[in-house]
């Protein structure tokens, strides 16, 4: 019994210092978890550092090689050249970027407004599914270089054969993506919905449709970089303005810091539209499995 008390008394001692607030424990909950402690600011963090180390470590690596193996400036110019031209340059360069932002939003958006309410079509008709079809395939195995000129005679030198290129372009990722996000979706969830009284038509807006968004922001992400290609395309067979044209006549003069100039502006719009629908998807998506996982690897890491 002596043995029991005290170790029951030991316990009680121990419990009562445990559960009293010891300086250290004052101290971290006055102040709170800090920035370096939260995964989320840490992911952050990361982030943005790693992309920009691996960026440094890739010019410097452009830089030493062009040195180094002694390679002419309309080659390959060094970075430092194509930055210093820049922005020495940066009004042209900017002119001409805009004009092929035009033709890549007015592209991207025609191909979202025709491509996803067709998509809609397809699922909704066979009969639809097997008149359009064929028609999207061959649109795609025709080459864009090719119909690139007889875009330019029916519609003109402006803007519109650039903006149909990156319809076309952009078109099809985004069809084939919702019609397999849109038929993806699960026969007795359907039919439970059915069962309750609702019609195809609601079926297709209320079930089908939020369950293919997964697939058609990836169908967006492949359109959104093909709009830039399709852009450049349409502008080195028929314009006087834009960095495809911008690139043509450096490449024609031999201007090689130019023409990296206009690649490097071209990726960087790459990069800001696809990180644009990327947050777009996580805005619209953020119930997905994989808007989830990451969130979840960035608390277990």
């Amino acid at each position: 019994m002596l043995i029991i008390f005290c170790s029951t008394k030991a316990r009680r001692r121990m419990e009562a210092n445990s559960s009293s607030p010891t300086p250290a424990r004052t101290m971290s909950a006055a102040i709170g978890p800090g920035p370096a402690g939260d995964p989320r600011w840490r992911e952050r963090a990361l982030n943005i550092l790693l992309p920009f180390i691996a960026v440094i470590a890739f010019l410097v690596l452009w830089s030493a090689g062009v040195r180094v193996f002694e390679i002419p400036d309309y080659l390959l110019p060094t970075p430092e050249d194509v930055i210093r031209r820049v922005a020495r340059d940066w009004y042209v360069l900017a002119r001409n970027a805009s004009y092929t932002m035009q033709s890549v939003l007015s592209g991207f958006a025609a191909a979202v407004l025709v491509g996803v309410p067709l998509a809609f079509a397809v699922v909704l008709s066979r009969s639809v599914e097997r008149v359009t079809m064929p028609f999207l395939v061959m649109s795609q195995t025709i080459p864009k270089v090719a119909i690139a000129p007889i875009l330019v005679v029916w519609l003109g030198f402006g803007i519109l054969p650039k903006i149909a290129i990156v319809f076309l372009i952009a078109f099809f990722p985004i069809v084939v993506s919702t019609v397999v996000g849109l038929k993806s979706v699960e026969s007795d969830m359907v039919d439970l919905v059915r069962s309750m009284g609702a019609r195809t038509l609601k079926i297709m807006l209320r079930v089908r449709g939020p369950t293919a968004l997964p697939q058609m922001f990836a169908g967006f992400k492949i359109a959104i970089c093909l709009s830039v290609v399709g852009a450049v395309v349409g502008e080195f067979v028929g314009s006087d303005k834009g960095l495809g044209y911008l690139l043509l006549t450096a490449t024609g003069t031999l201007d090689g810091t130019l023409v990296w100039s206009a690649l490097f502006i071209l990726i960087a719009i790459g990069i800001v539209l696809f990180a644009i629908v990327s947050k777009l998807e996580r805005l619209a998506i953020p119930w997905h499995v994989s808007i989830r996982a990451e969130e979840t690897a960035v608390y277990q890491s």
